[in-house]
């Protein structure tokens, strides 16, 4: 079992900011222990021969100041969230690709949840997570990853929408996260299927099946939106269920190809305006 650790990978952008109040609010609730991490590189000089700068070395003055520089940093930017005086946490910091170190760590402490910041585009939210680090860390991170949209604030879990399909039986997902916030947040579980016309849809049947030991005693609904009306769809799913938490189950192989080609998951994703939770 994984600990009640937050990891918040921070880069000092107003979108890592915001992203770090989001998880000061969670570990509030939580009862979670904070761990805050800063990649870094040693930035070389210009005429550095090619591959000398990804080679591996040994720790030098330069990048042992480095460190320090990048570790008093990582200290001021967190003294300015004075509810962390309240909490436990920790400041690290790590050297090497951005992926690698966030998810290094995350198994290395064994934590329960990376929180990331998202930067949203009026062009949708496929087109700027698909490609960006924190896709790539839910990929190799050992736990779920959540991804919060810059204009997202905190706030108490009331509704948390599944989106689910006929994959969505694979027993290794681990709901351990899902559960947790079911619990202490008291939420309600709406389960929304979006349905091709050739689709086998799925049935409540079958959400008790794979989702029973969540479904008790928390209230829970499952909507099926077909393909004839989309857009009516999902606007009256969203406006009668506004979903406070959007959780998406990963799937090893094709995973984001398979939600995003769809324009009505986009639409399902950016109109919501929610945090993603991606659970494995």
């Amino acid at each position: 079992m994984k600990d009640d650790g937050i990891l918040i990978p921070v880069d000092f952008t107003e979108v890592s900011e915001n992203a770090v109040s989001y998880a000061i609010g969670l570990a509030q609730k939580l009862k979670s222990k904070l761990v805050f991490v800063h990649a870094y590189s040693v930035a070389y000089p210009s005429g550095t021969p090619i591959g000398m700068a990804t080679m591996a070395h040994n720790v030098t003055d330069t990048t042992a100041s480095q460190e320090k520089i990048n570790k008093e940093k990582l200290d001021k930017f967190l003294r300015g969230f004075p509810e962390l005086d309240k909490l436990e946490f920790q400041a690290m910091i790590g050297f090497g690709a951005t992926v690698d170190v966030i998810s290094g760590l995350a198994k290395e402490i064994n934590t329960s949840l990376v929180v990331m910041g998202t930067k949203g585009t009026a062009s949708g939210f496929d087109e700027i997570f698909i490609g960006t680090v924190t896709e790539k860390v839910t990929q190799k991170a050992p736990c779920p990853v959540l991804a919060v949209p810059e204009d997202a604030s905190y706030t108490a879990y009331k509704r948390i929408g599944v989106a689910v399909d006929t994959d969505s039986m694979d027993n290794r997902i681990d709901f351990e996260m899902l559960s947790k916030l079911l619990e202490n947040y008291n939420a309600q579980l709406h389960f929304v299927h979006i349905a091709d016309k050739q689709e086998r849809v799925p049935e409540k049947a079958f959400i008790r099946e794979r989702f029973g030991k969540l479904l008790v005693p928390n209230q829970w609904s499952f909507t099926v939106i077909e393909e004839g009306k989309p857009e009516e769809g999902i606007d009256e799913f969203l406006t009668e269920t506004p979903i406070d938490l959007l959780v998406l189950l990963y799937r090893e192989h094709g995973f984001f190809e398979a939600v995003f080609k769809k324009g009505l998951r986009k639409k399902m994703l950016y109109a919501s305006k929610a945090p993603l939770l991606i659970v494995k």
